[in-house]
């Protein structure tokens, strides 16, 4: 299934991910979220639903909402903000016909129904359970401007 042109939702290995059809350069925007689209925020997360705050998750659009998780990703959420907006940039080079990952661990604080990684990459921490367990791993990984803020603002000071 073809999605605005440079991405595409197939099913590989079994599994939906979203693949592109072009190549995307690093810092380049991928993914962006179309805001009169959104759900309204609720404190219920689910598997395509992203965390925005404390108590606030929203369901991704199309094609955000099949995005897979990597603990060595190739996107990264970037401006993802309390009132749901969010884009997807590259981190590094993505060439054509790539599956497109993003570390969950950088939006989620808890993970509770997917622990399990099987991403096979060399940094892959084989669980994932959210930023509250990783957040000195992900916060030395990561530019603090692809972790979702509300777990920058008011967890780091916590963790510390």
């Amino acid at each position: 299934m073809r999605c605005r042109g440079s991405l595409e939702i197939q099913k590989t290995n079994g599994q939906w991910g979203v693949h592109s059809t072009r190549t995307f350069t690093k810092g380049e925007i991928v993914i962006s979220s179309n805001l009169k689209n959104n759900s309204k925020p609720t404190a219920t997360s689910c598997a395509h639903s992203i965390q925005i705050g404390w108590s606030r998750h929203i369901l991704m659009n199309l094609p955000a909402r099949y995005l897979n998780h990597s603990c060595s990703p190739n996107v990264g959420v970037l401006g993802l903000n309390a009132n749901g907006s969010y884009n997807f940039a590259a981190l590094k080079d993505i060439g054509c016909k790539e599956e497109l990952r993003f570390d969950y661990e950088t939006t989620e604080f808890e993970i509770g129904a997917f622990t399990q990684c099987s991403c096979g990459s060399p940094n892959c921490r084989k669980t994932v359970h959210g930023y509250k367990y990783n957040s000195s791993i992900i916060r030395e990984r990561y530019d603090a401007m692809n972790i979702a803020s509300y777990l920058l603002n008011d967890y780091v000071s916590q963790s510390d």
